[in-house]
């Protein structure tokens, strides 16, 4: 694996305070990119063209299960599963097994099914903005991004939330690649599967009308899926419940606060949001940068490079989804934007099983949000607003605004 020097540190601090800039370079220099990750100085590959990216996510030879993976990532503690029952989520199987999982859960999230979400929805959302007046400042990811689709997907799930923020904590830790971190991941990790495991069998002894109870129901008059594999789909839906649907809301928020003409648009018409509106705020800056790491099961070439079997891959959606190639004027955000299909919910047999769940809860929060509030403005200089430091993920600290 041959190093390609670029002027800048990837994944530094100051690639986090403006990562296209550098993205943009890759994609031009160096679009397949070998790159040693600091934790462990594993070998791995950073893929940013739109058209590698699809390929990639829909070639059946680069796999999504961790030990798969080279020694190096083996050995760097970066595995989230940890050879855990989290190894068995559906973000981390192969076909068949992934097929057979996938299927117990899809009917639960179908379009229509999720419709029948709106009320719970919006009951959430009046709930979260019930005293909520101009000129009051609020900050829009721990008042309101992280609580709304917490709450609802809580609700359907069937779990109360006396841990939510407990959960909150813990699922932050496991997705961490600070090495400060690394001595709690494996408790948070605990904590998380205790959980799922404990919601479980409390529906298995009394359910009830929640997504917990009908995945039991299915996987029981399957038969296909075993308990780990019902524990683990419980607990996947946990960790996104309580993370992604937070991250795009927060980021389809500040991308309209960057672009007033369109977020003036929103406010003149929340309509704007159904269709192209939701998909185009989910190309500018989808919840995640990278899909969870790509391993060959042979060796492969893409882009011009040899990617030797087990190499980790990172694709990165972030720079897909604003190449110009495929986008025009990518770094403008225009909500009438039609044509290629953005890969911010992933693409192939691993997009997000959650994606309807997740426009709908967000497009519904934004349209209220903006509705009451036209005129909401950053409450501090945009240059203070601070992401996290993770790398697989768009992710801001905090959003100051006054209404």
């Amino acid at each position: 694996m041959a190093n390609t020097v670029v002027p800048f540190e990837l994944f530094g601090p100051d690639y986090f305070r403006d990562p296209y800039t550098a993205l943009d370079w890759l994609r031009v220099n160096s679009p397949v990119h070998p790159y040693v990750f600091p934790v462990g100085n594993v070998p791995m590959w950073v893929v940013t063209r739109y058209d590698d990216a699809l390929a990639i996510l829909g070639d059946t030879r680069f796999s999504t299960a961790e030990w798969r993976g080279s020694p190096e990532f083996q050995a760097s503690g970066l595995s989230i599963s940890a050879g855990t029952v989290l190894a068995q989520t559906i973000p981390g199987l192969d076909p068949p097994q992934h097929t057979k999982v996938r299927r117990c859960a899809m009917a639960a999230f179908t379009p229509r099914n999720v419709d029948r979400w709106r009320e719970d929805i919006r009951r959430v959302i009046e709930m979260t903005v019930d005293g909520w007046a101009p000129g009051q400042e609020r900050d829009l990811v721990a008042e309101f991004a992280a609580l709304i689709p917490s709450e609802v997907i809580s609700t359907r799930l069937g779990f109360t939330l006396e841990r939510r923020e407990q959960l909150a904590r813990d699922v932050d830790l496991l997705i961490s690649t600070d090495p400060a971190d690394f001595p709690r991941i494996p408790g948070a990790r605990e904590r998380i599967i205790a959980y799922g495991r404990e919601l479980v069998a409390l529906k298995r002894a009394q359910p009830g009308d929640d997504l917990t109870s009908a995945f039991i129901r299915a996987a029981d008059e399957e038969g296909r899926i075993t308990q780990d594999e019902l524990d683990a789909l419980v607990i996947i839906m946990i960790i996104a419940g309580v993370g992604t649907t937070k991250m795009f809301i927060t980021n389809a928020m500040l991308a309209l606060l960057d672009h007033p003409d369109q977020l003036k648009t929103v406010a003149d018409d929340p309509g704007v949001l159904a269709g192209p509106g939701i998909e185009e705020l989910l190309r500018y800056e989808s919840p995640v940068a990278s899909v969870p790491w790509r391993f060959p099961t042979e060796d492969v070439r893409v882009g011009g490079q040899e990617i030797a079997a087990g190499e980790p891959v990172m694709v990165m959606v972030a720079s897909a989804n604003r190449d110009p190639e495929v986008f025009p004027d990518p770094h403008r955000l225009d909500l009438g934007r039609t044509g290629a299909r953005h890969l911010g919910l992933g693409h192939g047999i691993h997009n997000c099983l959650g994606a309807a769940a997740a426009r709908l809860i967000s497009e519904m929060a934004l349209a209220t949000l903006i509705g009451r509030f036209p005129g909401l403005r950053l409450a501090i200089p945009r240059d203070e607003i601070r992401r996290h430091e993770v790398w697989a993920l768009n992710d801001y600290r905090a959003l100051p605004v006054v209404l």
